[in-house]
């Protein structure tokens, strides 16, 4: 039966490339084109089912089996359909000998990421919150948590919460008796869909999929952007794409940023294709691939911003006939907007606490974005006047060297000019008032990429503003380039996360690292491009080995290291001694209640603080414990006094975890260790 099941929970990923050509197939003749595209039509496919799988967990639908059957059924359809099989063989790519490289690095990448999960389950850090997300849609198949089905919704505890006591319960939002879990369920239910076709554990391994076809994404966006006969540069931007420390750690971790870059490089790339054929449907089809990234993670509201500064750009310096290129851009803009609103719509229904936490960052960025996309539909209509060349030229020259001048003020005099910011936020208070080390962005960066990379960046960024104020000539790679400076810049200046490394640097997967190494391809292939086209050959090849191997050295320490390895063991080890059918409590750790209550589903609560030492007798009297046999889970140093305290089992909890620093790149592992004692109070 096991066999049976785990057949039928396949037919989902069997569906997603041909529910992305039947989509494809819907948008009409312009946009059929698509199709060819073998990674786009992947994009597009999953767009979909993630969208149906959110819907099926937020009404409580969430069965992995029924689900898989579903999938099963779009698959035969599709075999069916000679003409579908037909598109699905002229996507795939001709074998070229050039592309011996890039299978190297997707190999080593998926190696590496898949190889060594980290096993990321206390909440105490948003990776464990995804995790307990998934976990809790394969038991209970919805994301809500309903206090009334495990029997805790009138406990005193929970009943404290409701009347506003905090939670204690990181990425768990208090709303009424189906508590909500903080981020979206866009990543939990790929994850809970891999776990039921391989096992729990298996959801640890869901980016490192992800992560090696970013890398592939990121291939196709950085060949696209590179000029003709320059594009083999974008083998050593791959390169330092997929081996870069943070790709690798994120990859092997359960954070949501890798499923955002996936929408984020092809809605790019379906965007720059849509320019290049002065096609509006693909235009709007793009905006709505980038906008989808918003349904991953809220802060993405910023490619919104981005799409609509680009179209006013577009507005301001296109010369063709009936403005074509402007119309496209202003498409793109639209599609992006609506994606996006749609996507915030989502958050202020089902996760409105979320929402409300990051208001003053999200409402601003919509704001700007409707406005920017409104004036360049405006300008469009008015028959505005575009820059004329002598202004345009001039204006390129004074833009490059402001970028310029901004770079070298940014890489080695911000760094210590005071004061420095400092953290203000609604979501990590406790931050509040300590510095988030803005100014060392891009020191922080060269550490991670190398100076020599950055400097490249920097150089190649430069070159290409002047080349699309200047005299677009490549129009595709223009609009991209214009696409990744906006967020690139944004991200750098104002980071928005807490400033340890290696999670910092978590904000730069969309688009930071990758905007970079594009540039910096561009950079260096106009550096090669002044050497013999043999002598090219060698230095990309020397570049790209230099790069692999400089990265890979970088993370001896913890490259081949599984963080965090069997903390579902143990977690589970301990949840084995709690009753499914009663009330138990934790002290001392919401982090553990939470893993505990939706990772395993257990029902606990957080004990609220009582007088040291515990006692017994007035824990037998508290709330669930009344009358009845109870259990807690607390620190071994904290005794329970008292003849009605009976232990259960001693527990330890052991990580191995990477150090962080505010400094990046951090160095070096250690080991954490905590004793839990588990607790029988007799009344």
């Amino acid at each position: 039966m096991e066999y049976l099941k785990a057949l039928a929970e396949f037919g989902i990923w069997t569906a997603i490339y041909p529910s992305g050509l039947g989509v494809i197939a819907l948008g009409g003749e312009k946009i059929r084109v698509l199709a060819r595209n073998a990674l786009v039509t992947l994009c597009v496919g999953s767009a979909a089912w993630t969208v149906l799988l959110i819907a099926l967990a937020l009404s409580g639908l969430f069965f992995p089996v029924a689900i898989g059957i579903l999938g099963w059924g779009v698959t035969i359809v599709f075999l069916v359909d000679p003409h579908r099989r037909r598109a699905m063989r002229d996507a795939l790519p001709d074998w070229r000998w050039s592309l011996v490289p890039v299978a190297l690095i997707v190999v080593v990448a998926g190696f590496l990421y898949a190889g060594f999960p980290k096993q990321s389950l206390l909440g105490e850090r948003d990776e464990g919150i995804y995790a307990q997300h998934a976990l809790h849609l394969l038991r209970a198949g919805t994301s809500r948590i309903d206090l009334q089905r495990l029997g805790i919704a009138t406990d005193p505890a929970v009943e404290a919460i409701e009347q506003g006591r905090s939670p204690e319960l990181p990425g768990i939002y208090p709303t009424g008796t189906a508590w909500t879990y903080q981020f979206s369920a866009a990543t939990p239910v790929w994850m809970a869909m891999l776990g039921a076709l391989l096992g729990p554990l298996a959801i640890f391994r869901l980016n490192a999929v992800i992560g090696v076809l970013n890398c592939l994404a990121f291939y196709a966006l950085a060949v696209r952007c590179l000029p003709p006969g320059r594009r083999h540069w974008a083998v050593a931007a791959l390169a330092a794409f997929a081996f870069q420390p943070a790709q690798v750690w994120i990859s092997r971790n359960s954070l949501s940023e890798p499923f955002c870059a996936w929408f984020v490089l092809n809605g790019l790339w379906i965007a720059a294709f849509a320019i290049s054929r002065r096609s509006a449907a693909l235009g709007w089809f793009g905006g709505a691939m980038l906008g989808m990234s918003t349904l991953v993670r809220i802060d993405a509201v910023v490619f919104s911003l981005t799409a609509s500064l680009a179209a006013v750009c577009f507005v301001a310096i296109d010369r063709t006939r009936g403005r074509s290129l402007a119309s496209v851009a202003i498409c793109i803009a639209a599609g992006c907007s609506l994606s996006t609103v749609l996507a915030l719509l989502y958050f202020a229904v089902f996760v409105r606490p979320y929402l409300i936490g990051l208001a003053d960052l999200v409402l601003p960025a919509l704001s700007a974005s409707l406005s920017c996309l409104l004036g360049a539909w405006l300008c469009s209509r008015m028959r505005f006047q575009p820059l004329s060349l002598r202004a345009s030229n001039a204006m390129a020259w004074w833009a490059a060297a402001g970028f310029l001048a901004v770079f070298v003020y940014a890489m080695w005099i911000r760094p210590s000019v005071q004061p420095y910011a400092l953290i203000e936020s609604k979501l990590v208070p406790h931050l509040n008032g300590t510095r988030d080390y803005r100014e060392i962005s891009l020191g922080n960066l060269s550490a991670y990429l190398g100076t020599w990379v950055v400097l490249a960046a920097a150089l190649g960024a430069g070159v290409g503003l002047w080349r699309v104020l200047r005299r677009p000539t490549a129009i595709a790679a223009d609009w991209m380039m214009l696409f990744l400076f906006v967020p690139m810049t944004i991200y750098l200046w104002r980071p928005m996360i807490s400033p340890d490394h290696v999670w910092a640097a978590r904000r730069w997967v969309p688009t930071v690292f990758p905007a970079i190494l594009v540039f910096a391809a561009i950079g260096a292939a106009l550096v090669g491009s002044l050497a013999p086209r043999r002598v090219r050959t060698v230095a990309i090849a020397a570049v790209s080995l230099a790069l692999s191997a400089h990265l890979l050295w970088q993370q001896r320490e913890y490259l081949f290291l599984r963080e965090d390895r069997d903390m579902v063991a143990q977690i589970e080890a301990i949840a084995g001694f709690l009753p499914v059918d009663s009330v138990s409590y934790v002290a001392g750790s919401g982090p553990l209640a939470s893993a505990l209550l939706s990772g395993f589903g257990r029902p606990v609560a957080m004990l609220p603080a009582q007088p040291q030492p515990l006692s017994a007798e007035r824990l037998a009297r508290y709330g669930g414990c009344a009358g009845r046999p109870c259990v807690i889970v607390h620190p071994s140093n904290q005794a329970i006094a008292g003849s009605g305290a009976r232990t259960l089992a001693e527990l330890p909890i052991v990580r191995v975890r990477r150090n962080t620093a505010f400094h990046a790149p951090a160095r070096g592992v250690h080991q954490e260790r905590s004793d839990w004692r588990i607790t029988r109070i007799e009344p």
